[in-house]
């Protein structure tokens, strides 16, 4: 694992290491408040503090009381990739997917999709990303730049980092007001709304002008358009069980 948050996202595992240390930075904040604002959690941390020791009478700049469960979390949400359950919870990658990029590429192919029911879409998804996007931004048949893959591939980095931030904080915030620390529970619980509705829009922003450069560069071949138009033609397939009835 990168011990650099900041390095370059490349792949997944590299999106992966990112989100683990700023969500680790992010729950570090919490237990900083927690500690400061609850005593019992102060008084249930103190002891493991003087633990983390590096050679004689070098003791962490970070209390190993604070340190321990922020790496616990962040190891917690690296293994059990939160920020895709998240994602798939709120429907994240799935709007993205159909109103960003299936939209967008099916305007620039002629593909008219007024009467396509958005259910359609939503059960297609994986098909249609598969054939008309996917199938050319990676593999032997890439046509996409590398670079501008891990471009989209280091804003969505960012994103889940924001959603993860937000989400840790918020949940800080309930435990604060939970203890009886409301004033401080209550500003930390407006401050990440604030940003999952103001920063998080913005950096779905970053990953939609990624996404739409990529689709600029399928399309501009015509035959490629003539491959992603069809792509949709799986939307003119009817349900198993009305072939059925039939």
């Amino acid at each position: 694992m990168s011990l650099n948050p900041l390095a370059p996202v490349t792949d997944y595992p590299s999106m992966l290491n990112r989100i683990f240390w700023f969500t680790s930075a992010a729950t570090l904040g919490g237990v900083w408040l927690l500690r400061a604002h609850v005593a019992g959690i102060e008084a249930a941390l103190a002891p493991l503090d003087g633990l983390l020791v590096f050679g004689e009478d070098r003791v962490s700049p970070v209390p190993a009381g604070s340190l321990a469960p922020a790496l616990a979390v962040g190891l917690l949400t690296r293994a059990c990739r939160i920020h895709a359950q998240l994602s798939d919870w709120l429907g994240i990658r799935e709007r993205f997917d159909i109103d960003v990029i299936l939209h967008r590429l099916a305007g620039r192919t002629g593909v008219d999709l007024t009467g396509v029911p958005d259910e359609a879409l939503v059960r297609r998804r994986h098909r249609l990303m598969r054939d008309a996007f996917y199938s050319h931004t990676g593999g032997r048949h890439a046509v996409v730049d590398e670079s501008l893959v891990h471009q989209a591939l280091d804003a969505w980095s960012w994103f889940w980092v924001g959603l993860e931030a937000a989400t840790v904080l918020s949940v800080v915030s309930l435990l604060l007001v939970a203890c009886g620390a409301q004033a401080v529970g209550l500003k930390t619980l407006a401050w990440s709304i604030a940003f999952a509705v103001i920063g998080l829009p913005m950096l779905r922003n970053q990953c939609k002008r990624y996404a739409w450069a990529q689709v600029s560069v399928i399309v501009s071949d015509t035959k490629r358009a003539e491959q992603v138009r069809r792509a949709f033609d799986c939307l003119d397939d009817r349900d198993e069980s009305v072939r059925l009835a039939a």
